[in-house]
């Protein structure tokens, strides 16, 4: 044996350590994915959670006719000039609800926003401009707290208190109803309302765009039903949320007056937990219907489509890896980081337990590619000892062994299992060719994983060590729906509830 030989074999040996390592911690991770699967379908096949859906879907079926409560939308606008006259002509012609007021928080240094909301005003009457009295950008939460304040003034002239206040982004596509469903809940049963939140139908070649996706298709019809199911505590997704104005006051007299804390990067995530410290009713809706929204990719207007899917905001997210991984590194910074700092592992078994899913990212995401690492250099080496050093016994020292070798048969068997039902999820919103690139997409989701990974611990220890301030790090939106006045599509006749299945 040669030297080279030796030195290659040597160093495969604590290679095969390393892939041993990674295969159990993915195999721990797989087991708690498999656990969520596995009560979700629970659920469903045992029908349990068909009689609530079935039971709300009936209660907001009976609401439809209520009299129309006023609700306000909040929309915080940082550099939006090129996406917020789209949102608010194009949700103002297509939402069934009207009582409602946008009210949109923009910077006094942020000029071209301010013009395209003052546009906007001219053709929706129910749109507020709010101005921040400070030089933008602060931090997403500072700005709802000033619309906030703007909103509960407004109630004098407007005769009487908001029912509720939403949350939505400058790049929403809002569904017909979902104001009908939250004057049916907000108030009268529940505080606090989630509504599901997925992306646009992407191109099949906009692989980033994709990998969004597949992960809301499959969060927000299965992991947050199991979430509300065992744990009680739904976070706010930060869009298609709805807060009754009781809950609006309780926040805001729980943190010296203001609803949102503006030190945290994930502020949405954050109300959650003081949503439940406060006791108030929170849930997550998923209200099936006769049609969805969607954009036509020809003709870049929306358009209505018949299939029995959720009442769901739509939205673009980032197209590029590099806006990808920044948007993710800022939700691991408030999610992992911050959201351990401020609260711990409170609650229930359940909230604690999906604590761990939500904070799991920052090992997991390094820990694949560790995984893509370790496989290319078994690969090589194989393929040169193969060619090289044919006279040589090569065979391996770990991997050889019974358990190891069992170890790795039963993650193959759970990537397929996880394979599979991101597949499922994905077709379910959109159609079979997303599913089935929703595998390989996969890939491509864990590297911009791997890259928010590095970022947000690169970001959260140089602020610990350095003292250095979390700068909000705000992702670029997107909205190419122009709609037109003789393009637009009048909403079906009233909200079609279907069942259950």
């Amino acid at each position: 044996m040669d030297a080279i030989t030796a030195v290659i074999l040597e160093y495969r040996f604590y290679i095969e350590i390393t892939a041993i390592v990674i295969a159990s911690i993915t195999a721990i991770s797989s087991v708690d994915d498999i656990f969520v699967d596995l009560y979700y379908w629970c659920l469903k096949l045992f029908g349990r959670q068909d009689k609530k859906d079935r039971a709300l879907a009936q209660s907001i079926s009976d609401a439809a006719d209520m009299p129309e409560r006023p609700f306000a939308i909040m929309v915080p606008a940082w550099h939006e000039h090129e996406v917020i006259y789209s949102m608010l002509t194009t949700n103002f012609r297509l939402l069934a609800y009207r009582n409602y007021h946008y009210f949109i928080g923009v910077y006094r240094n942020d000029t071209a926003t301010i013009a395209e909301v003052e546009r906007a005003k001219v053709e929706c009457p129910n749109v507020h401009m709010v101005v921040v009295p400070r030089d933008g950008p602060t931090s997403k939460a500072d700005c709802l707290n000033i619309i906030l304040a703007a909103i509960l003034d407004y109630e004098e002239e407007l005769g009487g208190p908001f029912a509720g206040i939403a949350l939505h982004d400058a790049e929403d596509f809002i569904h017909p109803h979902e104001m009908s469903v939250f004057n049916s809940l907000i108030g009268t049963q529940y505080d606090f309302v989630q509504l599901p939140v997925f992306s646009f139908n992407q191109s099949l070649r906009d692989v980033v765009g994709g990998i969004y996706m597949d992960e809301f298709a499959e969060v927000h019809t299965k992991d947050l039903l199991v979430r509300k199911h065992l744990s009680g505590l739904i976070p706010c997704a930060g869009v298609s949320a709805c807060f009754s104005r009781d809950a609006v006051v309780a926040l805001a007299e729980n943190n010296m007056g203001a609803m949102f804390q503006i030190t945290s990067f994930t502020e949405d995530y954050d109300i959650a937990f003081r949503l439940r410290a406060l006791g108030l009713r929170t849930t997550f809706v998923s209200c099936p219907v006769n049609y969805t929204i969607d954009m036509h990719r020809e003709t870049v207007t929306p358009v209505y489509v018949k299939r029995q899917l959720p009442i769901a905001t739509r939205e673009f997210f980032p197209s590029k890896i590099r806006a990808a991984y920044r948007q993710r590194a800022r939700w691991l910074i408030g999610i992992v980081f911050q959201g351990t700092s401020s609260h711990g592992w409170s609650g229930n078994w359940g909230t604690r337990y999906f604590l761990v899913r939500d904070r799991k990212g920052i090992f997991t995401g390094p820990t694949v590619i560790v995984g893509y690492f370790v496989m290319l250099n078994l690969i090589l080496i194989q393929m040169y000892l193969q060619t090289y050093a044919r006279g040589t016994d090569h065979a391996f020292v770990l991997l050889s062994q019974y358990y190891v070798m069992l170890l790795f048969f039963v993650n193959l068997i759970f990537l397929v299992w996880r394979i599979a039902h991101r597949m499922y999820f994905t077709a379910r919103i959109y159609d079979w060719r997303h599913g089935i690139v929703a595998a390989p997409r996969l890939i491509v989701a864990n590297f911009v994983n791997f890259f928010a990974a590095w970022r947000a611990t690169y970001i959260y220890l140089n602020h610990m060590i350095t003292g250095s301030p979390l700068i909000w790090d705000k992702t670029a939106h997107s909205y190419p729906i122009k709609l037109r006045k003789e393009a637009a599509v009048p909403a079906p006749d009233g909200m079609i509830l279907v069942p259950v299945r």
